[in-house]
């Protein structure tokens, strides 16, 4: 009797809900169909209960450094923060928020250029090192690293952090860790031109063939032979198309295209290079430069001198040649010269079509001497020093400075230390030989090539091969 009760009210309440779907147009009509509005009711519904915002996790506790009162010194052969200028009382006044933070001293130690890897390398000796973070050139720094006089600074900074400059991870390396550090990196090299000279003569700027993609050895070559002449009659050519130190011009033309006069093999043994293809047709070329379109004013003798840097800079100076090359400090030297002078990228050779060159021997970051105490912190103190937000405007105010005659001009400078390369190379007489040979002697790339290179390699080996 039971069970037939609670059938009964099973068949009810399936009953009664298939007349309230009728009675509501669940059914089919001719009428359109339009959303339906909610069912009326005397009693709302219950309001959730808001979740609980997850508690944010705390912001990791800076390490507290307390110095002590001890200084932290930093060795360069510029001079330091000029409190006189604007940007010098802006880095003055970080620095003493730094030193009451950490309770620190910030010293700022001028020695003259060469003075700082003397010293570093007496701390070997004495263990006190003469400074905390000291400016190097590129070419002191990897034998000093080699040597261990250098510490490796890969646990002390971030070097994914979008504020450091472009690739800093790969500059100032050396056998898989990295020595060197800056927070504004202005080195690099590329080509100044005469702009008057160009203009006078009809010939396209170098920004123009930039823009049209078109600005190549070829059309390098083609606007040197132009420009170099003789303007006198005197049956001397007075005018040239290209005026440059041999040994720089033969290893930007090889970086040009992709070679290296120096490089680390598969194996982390660092080789003579300068027979390999990219690096040979470089070298082809320069000698063409010299030899066959005499386009190149010839240096003053068939070996290396100071003297064919003095004159590269006299003759180009004076309004006498279309190009010379030159890294990005050395436009505002130019204070007599009376003709506009522009800077451009230096061309593409046919190996590397798709990037520009930016090799540069007087690379100068900051290292840290082996010797070094309380290094991390050091590190640490340094960084926050540093004028991270006006990077970008320092560099385009040194732009400025280099007496250049164009917008353009400058935006080439600002972008050309994306493609720095620090470059040394270890090749004993091999580099002088290589570049005079070829340009003076006429001697072929291949011939100069066999005959120095086991010196080359000798000088390679003593440097970055040796074994402890």
């Amino acid at each position: 009797m039971r069970k037939a009760r609670v059938l009964s009210i099973i068949l009810l309440i399936l009953i009664l809900g298939f007349v309230t779907a009728c009675n509501s147009g669940g059914g089919t009509t001719s009428e359109p169909n339009t959303p339906e509005a909610p069912a009326a009711t005397n009693n709302p519904p219950a309001a959730e209960e808001p979740k609980a915002e997850p508690e944010p996790e705390p912001e990791p506790e800076e390490p507290v450094i307390n110095m002590n009162g001890e200084s932290l010194k930093i060795m360069h052969w510029l001079d330091g923060p000029n409190p006189d200028t604007p940007e010098g009382e802006l880095t003055l006044a970080r620095w003493k928020e730094v030193e009451e933070k950490y309770n620190v001293k910030i010293e700022w130690v001028k020695v003259p250029w060469g003075e700082p890897i003397k010293l570093i390398t007496q701390a070997a000796l004495s263990g006190e090192a003469p400074a905390d973070i000291v400016a190097l050139d590129y070419y002191y720094a990897i034998p000093a690293a080699q040597e261990g006089l250098l510490l490796p600074i890969d646990d002390f900074f971030d070097f994914d952090d979008p504020k450091w400059p472009t690739n800093m991870k790969k500059l100032s390396t050396y056998k898989g860790h990295q020595y060197g550090f800056t927070s504004m990196n202005n080195n690099a090299s590329g080509l100044y031109f005469n702009k008057t000279l160009l203009e006078r003569e009809g010939l396209p700027n170098p920004h123009d063939l930039v823009e049209q993609g078109n600005w190549t050895w070829e059309t390098f070559l083609e606007i040197a032979k132009a420009a170099t002449k003789d303007t006198n009659g005197d049956g001397v050519t007075d005018q040239w198309g290209i005026v440059n130190t041999p040994v720089n011009l033969m290893r930007i033309l090889v970086h040009s295209n992709g070679g290296a006069l120096v490089k680390e093999n598969s194996e982390g043994i660092y080789e003579f290079t300068a027979g390999e293809p990219k690096a040979l047709e470089a070298l082809n070329f320069y000698a063409s430069l010299y030899n066959e379109h005499k386009v190149v004013m010839p240096p003053a003798g068939d070996t290396w001198s100071s003297k064919d840097y003095a004159d590269s800079q006299t003759v180009f100076n004076a309004g006498q040649a279309a190009f010379v090359t030159g890294e990005l400090w050395e436009g505002e030297t130019r204070t007599t010269m009376t003709d506009e002078q522009g800077f451009v990228y230096f061309p593409k050779g046919p190996g590397r079509p798709d990037e520009w060159q930016g090799s540069v021997e007087n690379f100068v970051p900051f290292y840290m001497p082996a010797t070094v105490t309380r290094a991390a912190e050091k590190a640490k103190i340094w960084e926050e020093i540093q004028m991270w937000d006006r990077v970008e405007e320092n560099r385009r105010e040194l732009a400025e400075q280099q007496l250049l005659s164009d917008e353009r001009d400058i935006e080439a400078m600002l972008d050309l230390p994306n493609y720095s390369e620090p470059v040394f190379n270890p090749i004993g007489g091999a580099g002088s030989a290589l570049a005079y040979g070829l340009a003076v002697k006429g001697e072929s790339p291949e011939t100069v090539i066999e005959q120095n290179k086991q010196i080359a390699q000798d000088a390679i080996d003593n440097v970055y091969n040796k074994t402890e």
